[in-house]
């Protein structure tokens, strides 16, 4: 095995190993959340993290991907315009992030629930400038950095909880623990990144410029996307449902938010490698690394949507025993995964090809037909119809942006995997419908012994594929 592919080896098992342990300590501080706070006290906290990430939202303005972008181009200064995007994003987020905390000032709200956005905020700003860091990994396919931060971040987090469970200190402090996290992540990504690239604070007017050019319609759509996923608990905020709803909705959502961490960590691997191939107009391989990310995404998003239907209530069940209606939610929400999974690969792919400006007016108008329906359906169906608008807005901004970027590419992809996928899959509902008595710990293995082995007699790809989908590949030039 070569040099490179050694090293690709590493990082891609260190990137999968601390997946599994961050996705792991999500799910246990999630847990043990729920239990420090109940319900209600869990609504609230989801609550003031939404409302917190309203405003981060505004501070990325597309700038994460757009460094990708920029140091991965041929002959890219690096240190110059990591320089000038983190004295952007630092200025941003200063600005946007000191909103959230002032404005729960002047809302009838607790005191506990002020100092908790105020955590959230902190724990954003300190998330948002070890983003800017994240494009120098990404280029050097070396993002077992990356995965240590995280991870190290939902260690502390989850040590954290552990001491707001053990002394009761409620929704203020179980926010605080987010925010230590995130400062411990962002020292990591520092002292890694000096290590290659040295970086300053300054303001390059050309980089700058260049900056706002390359990132305002991505800026824009996040705006757009983002509102309208986090329109949800808000609508259900503003139309005072109550925190024990919001809880149920808040608790089955945090798991989707686990989940689709997978499908942002493998394309922020495979856009740098997107790019080089669009960008030296190299289509063999371009259509070769379009169709490994096709493959691996649906290999790993169709399973989960048809294993939460079946699977949704024992798994939030065995969390704590009075989340069967959270459990429920996960038959919408968990397909909802799936559409993130299969959507990712073409929404980052627009960015790749340079189609931002008009996958700007799509997320407009997905923006505009989810709101409207958040604001008519929430108010007569809850919970249930913000999960619904939630599965709409996925399907139908990943239905837009594969138009874009197949009409602009002319890239199809093979759908035989997929076609696998789906029949393996559902033997797995079959057998998970057999077995939805049996407790949870028989019935997850399983279930995905039966998905594995399915695919497998049907020709499905070897473990091998996720390490072909980031190596290099000499017979394509």
């Amino acid at each position: 095995m070569s040099t490179e592919r050694q090293a690709l080896a590493k990082n891609t098992g260190i990137q999968v190993v601390g997946k599994i342990f961050g996705t792991l300590l999500g799910l246990a501080s999630f847990s043990l959340l729920l239990y420090a706070l109940d319900t209600p006290g869990f609504g609230a906290l989801t609550r003031a993290q939404t409302f917190a990430s309203v405003f981060a939202i505004f501070v990325d303005f597309g700038l994460t991907l757009t460094a990708t972008q920029m140091i991965s181009e041929p002959g890219a200064d690096e240190g110059k315009i990591l320089s000038s995007m983190l004295t952007v994003r630092t200025l941003s987020a200063l600005v946007f992030l000191s909103i959230a905390p002032i404005s729960t000032l002047f809302m009838p709200e607790t005191a506990g629930f002020r100092v908790a956005v105020l955590c959230f905020a902190g724990s954003f700003f300190f998330t948002s400038i070890a983003q800017v860091f994240v494009g120098v990994f990404q280029k050097r396919l070396a993002l077992g950095r990356v995965a240590i931060a995280e991870t190290v971040n939902r260690l502390v987090a989850f040590l954290g909880v552990v001491v707001v469970w053990f002394f009761h200190l409620g929704l203020d402090g179980a926010a605080s623990a987010f925010v230590i996290g995130a400062v411990v992540h962002l020292a990591i990504m520092l002292t890694g990144v000096e290590k290659s690239t040295p970086i300053r604070f300054s303001w390059d007017s050309k980089v700058v410029r260049a900056i706002f050019t390359k990132s305002w319609p991505i800026g824009v759509s996040i705006i757009f996307n983002l509102i309208y996923l986090k329109g949800d608990v808000l609508f259900m905020w503003l139309f005072n449902r109550t925190d024990t709803e919001i809880g149920y909705y808040g608790a089955a959502y945090k798991v989707i938010d686990v989940v689709t961490t997978i499908p942002m960590t493998l394309m922020g691997l495979l856009l740098p490698l997107l790019i080089v191939a669009w960008e030296t107009k190299n289509r063999p391989l371009f259509s070769k690394r379009m169709q490994d990310g096709f493959d691996v995404l649906v290999m790993l998003g169709i399973p989960f949507a048809i294993g939460s239907i079946f699977a949704g209530v024992p798994v939030m069940t065995f969390i704590k025993a009075d989340l069967t209606p959270a459990g429920q939610l996960l038959a919408l929400l968990g397909p909802t995964a799936s559409a993130v999974f299969f959507g990712s690969l073409f929404s980052y792919t627009v960015i790749v090809i340079g189609k931002q400006r008009l996958m700007t007016f799509a997320y407009a108008f997905v923006a505009v037909v989810t709101i409207a329906g958040y604001a008519y359906f929430i108010p007569r169906f809850g919970m249930w119809a913000a999960a619904a608008m939630s599965l709409f807005a996925e399907v139908l901004i990943s239905l837009l942006a594969i138009i874009v970027v197949t009409t602009t590419t002319k890239w199809i992809p093979n759908f035989s995997l997929l076609t696998k996928s789906l029949v393996a899959s559902i033997a797995m509902g079959i057998g998970l419908y057999i077995l939805r008595d049996t407790h949870v710990f028989i019935l997850v293995p399983v279930g995905t012994i039966i998905y594995v082995a399915i695919l497998a007699v049907l020709g499905g790809p070897s473990p091998k594929s996720l390490l072909r989908l980031f190596g290099p590949d000499k017979t394509i030039v």
